[in-house]
């Protein structure tokens, strides 16, 4: 089974961006990259499950319904191989809210699910539920009472909780009573823009220790093909974090994430890096540049010419 992970496509929005033209070719050149990038990339993996981790549009929280619908439209079309196989989506703060002074309100998440899906609950594909828990510091005990309700539709072996904001990276405290409870093959994070995996040795077992995550960090950006990542045990844990697959969010390293997992419990996990954007952006300006001076140059020369000719 193989699985495409799109981490932080944050399709620009028009509030933020500089007005006419120069906002236009932003979201143009932007959302190209993106369709170009994802479309080549679905057909590399040929993925059964497409998997989107949140931040989606880059204004959803604040969007107006006219804008929050085109930005609908620009999505399912950058995204249109969604269209043939299985698809799976929760939000990030910049869908709906949840960050700083951006605050989540019921409007802005039932306006997600309206046009995309549910932002809890569990996916299932064959051997493998995804379990969308929606975890945050401030909501262990709801999200507890969430996975009660939702434990009855866990039909598979192995279980893959996605979540928008890294989980084993923070308080121990706030995020355990969830894991412990949920007992995760592997989590799927975004976020942060880049690529690491973390392993955890024992961050399912019944410890007291609620202050210490024993992690490992591995830094993935130097890493090419394919990283071994064992989903049947029931005490280590692992989280891949996903990069961002949009130049503009200026880190130097975009990329989708691919997963092929067998049902024996076995995953194999690598990035499909993308090219830089921005140097040839720079390349295009320069070239536009000496286009004009030497149109000038013509301009300026031909005009002396013709005077000239005509003083004559």
């Amino acid at each position: 089974m193989v699985v495409l992970f799109v981490a932080d496509p944050q399709l620009i929005g028009i509030q933020d961006e500089m007005g006419f033209p120069v906002g236009s070719i932003a979201r143009w050149d932007s959302d190209r990259y993106l369709r170009s990038s994802f479309s080549r990339a679905y057909q590399h993996a040929r993925p059964d499950v497409i998997v989107f981790l949140g931040d989606l549009l880059d204004e959803g929280s604040k969007a107006s319904k006219s804008e929050y619908l085109s930005y609908v439209e620009r999505f399912n079309n950058i995204f249109y191989e969604t269209k043939f196989c299985k698809r799976v989506i929760i939000p990030g703060d910049n869908d709906i809210g949840g960050e700083g002074a951006d605050l989540r309100t019921p409007f802005k998440v039932a306006r997600f699910e309206r046009h995309f899906e549910a932002i809890e609950g569990v996916e299932n594909y064959l051997f493998v539920d995804f379990i969308k828990l929606d975890i945050r510091d401030h909501n262990v005990e709801g999200r507890r009472q969430v996975f009660r309700r939702m434990s009855s539709s866990l039909t598979a072996p192995i279980r893959i909780v996605i979540n928008h904001e890294s989980l084993i990276t923070r308080r121990k405290e706030n995020i355990y009573p969830v894991l412990q409870l949920a007992q995760p093959s592997v989590v799927v994070s975004a976020h942060w823009h880049w690529s690491q995996v973390y392993s955890c040795a024992t961050c399912l077992s019944d410890n007291a220790d609620l202050n210490h995550w024993p992690l490992k960090a591995r830094d993935m950006k130097n890493t090419h093909g394919f990283v071994e990542v064992d989903v049947s045990q029931t005490v280590s844990l692992d989280e891949i974090m996903v990069p961002t697959c949009s130049y503009r969010m200026g880190v130097p390293h975009m990329g989708y994430g691919v997963a092929v997992i067998n049902k024996s419990g076995q995953m194999k996990y690598a990035v499909l890096w993308l090219p830089s954007r921005y140097p040839l952006l720079y390349v295009y300006i320069v070239v536009l540049i000496i286009a004009v001076i030497l149109l000038c140059l013509e301009f300026i020369f031909s005009s002396c010419g013709s005077q000239k000719r005509g003083y004559r």
